[in-house]
């Protein structure tokens, strides 16, 4: 079985929407979590969807979920305090074996196309894991206390993370879990840098830029000039396969 667990449990506070989750914002006319959820229903490796999201909206996820004939949504799981509490809570609200996989991704990267999601399926019969990058195109500069540079590292060997990522629900089980049973001195983010702590290697799919993460409100703005484009991109993919 292959599970698509969809984040959409953050408050947004940096989108500035008032009391509405940026995920929940329309975007043509559709809250942002509809663009997640049509793409894994339109997947036809993905069997069943999970929605990770805030308590008070769980109905809502439901009702959508009817309204946009989305099949395959089977569970909605409550966010919890920190990203990592709600990716378990998410892969623990789905009945995996130890060999299923898990695709986790945000409601708030509306523009995630089919191939890009095809290609982590043939890559993770290979591997444990796969996540989703694109070229760096600037250096990047580390700083403990935000003041000072410590480092800059070059671009030709950086790649930027995007959604989504995928993983053997047994791997990701055990690299959450020990993450939680462990003390930690900072906290991690990303679950492919957990399972990289197991020992487990992580294999990589180039992205593309449509898939952009929606964090600020001029994001909005740039979705909505992009959605035309990204429709006309994934119509000629179809053609093509």
């Amino acid at each position: 079985m292959n599970y698509a667990v969809i984040l959409a449990g953050g408050y947004g506070i940096r989108f500035n929407s008032g009391n509405l989750p940026k995920q929940f914002v329309e975007l043509t006319g559709m809250p942002m979590l509809a663009y997640s959820m049509k793409t894994a229903e339109r997947n036809v490796h993905i069997d069943e969807i999970c929605v990770v999201t805030l308590e008070k909206y769980i109905p809502r996820v439901w009702t959508w979920g009817k309204s946009y004939g989305i099949s395959k949504l089977k569970y909605v799981a409550k966010a919890g305090e920190k990203r990592f509490d709600s990716v378990y809570s998410g892969i623990c609200s789905v009945p995996a074996e130890e060999t299923d996989t898990i695709m986790i991704m945000t409601a708030v990267c509306p523009f995630l196309s089919q191939d890009t999601v095809n290609r982590h399926y043939s890559l993770i019969e290979q591997n444990d894991g796969v996540i989703t990058v694109v070229d760096a195109t600037d250096a990047v500069t580390s700083s403990e206390d935000g003041c000072m540079a410590d480092r800059t590292l070059q671009k030709e060997k950086l790649f930027v993370q995007q959604g989504p990522q995928t993983f053997r629900y047994g791997v990701l089980r055990r690299a959450h879990e020990k993450y939680r049973n462990t003390p930690q001195t900072s906290e991690v983010y990303e679950d492919s840098e957990l399972v990289l702590r197991l020992g487990v290697p992580v294999a990589m799919v180039k992205g593309d830029r449509f898939c952009i993460k929606v964090t600020y409100p001029e994001d909005l703005a740039i979705a909505q000039a992009l959605y035309p484009l990204f429709c006309e991109k994934e119509n000629r993919w179809e053609l093509d396969v």
